[in-house]
């Protein structure tokens, strides 16, 4: 499996198009996804959650990946800053790591380690 490919291809496609059915292809029944404090378990409640995001007004996610790394197998690091598109307006863009975690051919485990202070914040 080309877990490289896989990563480019979440970031430009599903996240992207924010797409709650592309997003959460790929993942495991039991995914954990989190984001500082924030931990989401299973596929179906990872898709829920980026359905409420398109729900509120969020439009795309854009990744402009700079680093892919896979330092061990079924292991890989993304590096990228990432840009949140409301249907009004564009966030600044903010640099993000995530770890991909996998279990046979699905990611298990997804660890977005973002600074919290900087986004993504819609302007007031």
């Amino acid at each position: 499996m080309d877990r490289l490919g896989w990563v480019r291809r979440h970031y430009a496609e599903s996240a992207e198009a924010l797409d709650p059915d592309a997003f959460v292809e790929g993942l495991s029944d039991d995914v954990r996804m989190s984001r500082g404090t924030a931990v989401i378990v299973g596929r179906e409640e990872v898709r829920k959650a980026v359905e409420q995001m398109g729900a509120a007004g969020l439009f795309a996610i854009r990744h402009d990946i700079s680093g892919l790394w896979e330092p061990e197998p079924g292991v890989v690091i993304a590096e990228a800053s990432v840009t949140y598109r409301f249907e009004t307006e564009e966030t600044p863009a903010v640099p993000v790591m995530s770890v991909f975690r996998w279990r046979g051919e699905e990611v298990a485990d997804l660890r977005v380690y973002m600074d919290g202070a900087r986004g993504p914040q819609r302007a007031s």
